[in-house]
């Protein structure tokens, strides 16, 4: 109930300033970011309401989602457990959490990277493996512990280091979204360069509009260069920043940089988009 009442106070605290504001770009911005937030809380919301355990044939299923999000861990990939009662600890990297609850990956006090599925921190059950650790908060703890010790899983005392931060720029996947992050922050830069030297901007070029995409500053295809240009050095610095920002949460989780580099990507097609629809529309 809270966090559905947090979502409903962010909707209203970000619809607000949509209809506040009176400037195209950061209406857009607050529009995209509202989507954006909602689906990823609603995501976790839900994953929390439709949550389930099974264990069977020597495994160990969480199921969410009716069954559309399913972790499937065998019981000989399932080191050891560790049991926490009282208020979760920790540093969340991704879903959403509290003191009592948590849904998503973070990083917890003495247990380390953690894929939580918690529902209620009465009982909280923490699953080792070698790749990424699991929380869980069985109704029955007692039943699900006497299940894990059929499956020959005991108790152990887990020891967490954090380990060195990853090398990023040997990770595929983290380089193709930061290049293509950079192609596009500095194309946004280039291209207005580019349209002044070879005279296709016109004398009078718009230089910011209203929420209804109304021009409400004028200047000249130079001021509207250097303004574009300014806009990309922004995107520069917000990917600068998410660089660092990944490379410190790379150490905790690798999935959890991804999803930091992936802002300024995101952020820099959008603001890029802009300009050419500017460029276009009053050429």
């Amino acid at each position: 109930m809270q966090v559905l009442l947090f979502i409903l106070a962010f909707n209203a605290a970000l619809l607000a300033l949509i209809y506040i504001v009176d400037s195209y770009m950061i209406s857009i911005l607050l529009k995209a970011s509202l989507a954006a937030l909602n689906l990823y809380q609603f995501y976790y919301l839900l994953i929390g309401l439709t949550l389930s355990y099974v264990v069977e044939d020597g495994e160990l299923k969480i199921v969410s989602l009716l069954g559309l999000k399913k972790v499937v861990l065998p019981f000989d990939q399932i080191k050891g457990y560790t049991k926490f009662s009282g208020n979760i600890r920790g540093v969340r990297l991704s879903g959403y959490g509290r003191n009592t609850s948590a849904m998503g990956r973070a990083v917890i006090e003495k247990i380390g990277t953690t894929y939580m599925f918690v529902t209620s921190s009465k009982d909280v059950l923490y699953l080792k493996t070698d790749d990424i650790n699991y929380g869980l908060s069985p109704e029955d703890a007692a039943g699900f512990i006497g299940e894990l010790n059929s499956g020959g899983i005991s108790e152990i005392s887990m020891d967490y280091r954090p380990s060195k931060s990853v090398r990023l720029y040997k990770d595929k996947l983290f380089t193709v979204i930061f290049s293509a992050a950079a192609f596009v922050t500095i194309s946004m830069i280039i291209n207005p360069v580019i349209l002044y030297l070879t005279d296709q901007l016109p004398a009078i070029m718009p230089l910011s509009f209203n929420a209804a995409y109304k021009p409400v500053q004028f200047g000249t295809g130079k001021q509207f260069a250097i303004n574009q240009m300014m806009y990309g050095f922004l995107n520069m610095a917000v990917l600068l920043l998410m660089y660092y920002a990944s490379y410190f949460i790379s150490k905790y989780d690798r999935k959890s940089a991804y999803k930091f580099i992936c802002v300024p990507l995101v952020v820099s097609i959008i603001f890029f988009a802009m300009q050419l629809q500017t460029f276009f529309s009053f050429r």
